[in-house]
């Protein structure tokens, strides 16, 4: 093989997998061994090819012999190698294997699949999932094999111009696989469980996850376009770049990313959160002026027909007074200030927020939208009333979470109220506060430790609710009230979260199955959302990584509330 990096990365991988997986399979009353390789780069889908033989290294022979006329014909440079034994195989037919799938969460099939025992016409779980093979039904959880796109990634990947379907397919193979992947540089095991499978097994150490913040904070980076603009995201199993575009996720994913420079101190980072917030001032904020004369900050959502969510001008005033916290910088505080306007004109007598008004009478659109306005708005205003301190902004708070107590908000398990309750707390140390902390926490924990998708503000909510009881215990301030709560459990939900949110990072062993894996790579994606890469849901996976990393390593801060 003439390119010596590619033999050096199979030599690797060939060794890593070696220690792990050597036993074979059994097809048709032999012993078998089928190996996978899949390579790629940042900008184009992956290539895979296989190799099968009566042992490890004569399965290992073929497979790399295949890749390197691969490599020759479709003159590929080969920058990720990643390798793939397969460990076991279930037979079904084909009604039986569309009844298995369709218990399934969309996307959450886990397996590779063969059409036939000899692996003649197989895919790695990722092939299937990238390229979309199963779809489900719109109105119901049915499942239905895609032939057609089957048929056209065979034709790409193998040049075989095939037409499968139901009445030529009969049986499926399942199969699992031991994996490895190599960058180009390390050559990484990857999980091989239900849902880690295909990403690298990594600790969650202070190394790795300042590594995971500085890249994701590079991706969103990346995102921003001179005019301050985001790309707003991607559909990536081809390459769909979504159109639509929301000036709430705009202001709250500059937020994360204001997070995101208090641990990397990047100066990149510093000027992309600035032309964003640029952005955001000069073409998202408009004063108006309410019936009394007086002149208000709101945020208009031009594309939904120049609406005004309470929701927006919260993520703007985060975003704000997180830049002027972070850069002492006050240059934004007219603006701020304008906008906390906006957002007292939205409370009512009762405490409650009116969420949704139109532009530019101010007439209400929606006295009720998304429950996590409310929550939002109330954090907001805390972190106004820790920059200026005014009285006024602290009864704004105060009035609300009467509203918020009254009304058993807890029960809905908002991350914003978590975070709110805390900084409440700090200026207003009583007891009610932390109850609603510890209710918020406790009526999720479970679902917690057991929910399979990523949910990235769950991590949010329970790191809010473990620096309240921290901040309590430090303080010597309520600590009975602690007593009763499972703190071994809270400790476990975050452990587990921290964990499971990796399933949704695109490392470039997940990325480079996709169509065009530099427009995704080390951003965070919601699997049985098409895999859709968002930047709002990025920035949630930011905020918690962010977060921990704080809390864990505050020593590194200057302060830590």
């Amino acid at each position: 093989m003439r390119d010596v990096n590619m033999q050096r990365q199979l030599t690797e991988l060939k060794n890593n997998l070696c220690l792990r997986s050597t036993a074979g399979i059994e097809i048709e009353e032999t012993i078998k061994h089928v190996i996978f390789l899949s390579f790629g780069n940042p900008e184009q889908r992956a290539c895979v090819c296989k190799g099968i033989g009566d042992s490890y290294d004569a399965a290992w022979l073929h497979a790399a012999a295949e890749m390197e006329k691969k490599v020759s014909k479709f003159k590929i440079r080969p920058e990720w190698v990643k390798a793939d034994v397969v460990t076991s195989i279930q037979e079904y037919t084909l009604s039986g294997f569309i009844k298995y799938i369709s218990q399934l969460k969309i996307n959450y099939f886990r397996e590779g699949i063969a059409f036939d025992k000899r692996f003649k016409i197989a895919f790695l779980e990722q092939e299937l999932n990238a390229n979309v093979f199963i779809y489900e039904h719109p109105k119901d959880s049915a499942k239905t094999v895609v032939w057609q796109n089957i048929n056209f990634y065979l034709k790409r990947n193998t040049g075989l111009n095939l037409l499968l379907g139901p009445d030529v397919v009969e049986r499926v193979y399942t199969f699992t696989t031991e994996s490895a992947f190599h960058d180009g540089e390390e050559c990484y095991s990857l999980g091989s469980n239900w849902l880690n499978n295909g990403r690298r097994n990594i600790d969650l150490n202070r190394d790795n996850l300042r590594f995971i913040i500085e890249k994701t904070s590079d991706y969103l980076c990346e995102q921003v376009q001179k005019s301050g603009v985001f790309r707003y995201g991607y559909f990536p199993c081809f390459d769909r770049e979504i159109e639509h575009y929301n000036i709430l996720r705009h202001a709250s994913t500059a937020y994360s990313m204001l997070e995101a420079y208090e641990v990397v101190q990047s100066p990149r980072l510093a000027d992309s959160i600035k032309q964003a917030l640029g952005y955001l001032v000069q073409k998202g904020v408009k004063q108006v002026k309410d019936a009394q004369g007086v002149e208000r900050g709101f945020v208009v959502e031009r594309t939904e027909n120049n609406s005004i969510k309470l929701g927006a001008n919260a993520a703007a005033v985060l975003a704000l007074a997180k830049y002027t916290e972070v850069f002492g910088d006050d240059q934004f505080m007219p603006v701020i200030d304008s906008l906390v306007k906006g957002i007292e004109y939205c409370q009512r007598d009762s405490g409650q927020f009116v969420h949704v008004l139109n532009y530019p009478d101010l007439s209400v659109r929606d006295v009720h939208r998304i429950i996590y306005y409310d929550g939002e708005a109330a954090f907001a205003l805390m972190r106004v009333y820790a920059l200026d301190k005014q009285p006024k902004t602290l009864q704004i708070v105060e009035e609300a979470f009467r509203h918020f107590i009254a009304n058993k908000y807890w029960r809905h398990n908002d991350h914003w109220l978590s975070y709110c309750s805390y900084e409440l707390f700090i200026h207003k140390p009583e007891k009610e506060y932390l109850e609603f902390n510890l209710k918020n926490a406790q009526g999720i924990l479970d679902f917690c430790l057991s929910r399979e998708t990523t949910f990235a503000t769950l991590l949010e909510l329970l790191m809010a609710t473990r620096k309240f009881i921290d901040y309590c215990k430090n303080k010597n301030l309520y600590v009975d009230l602690i007593s009763e709560f499972d703190e071994e459990k809270l400790d476990a939900a975050i452990n587990y979260r921290l964990e499971l949110q990796l399933n949704g990072f695109l490392f470039p062993e997940v990325a480079m199955y996709f169509k065009v894996p530099k427009h995704i790579l080390w951003g965070f994606y919601i699997r049985h959302h098409s895999f859709r890469v968002r930047i709002d849901d990025i920035e949630h996976n930011l905020s918690g990584y962010c977060n921990y990393y704080q809390h864990a390593w505050r020593e590194e801060f200057v302060s830590d509330k």
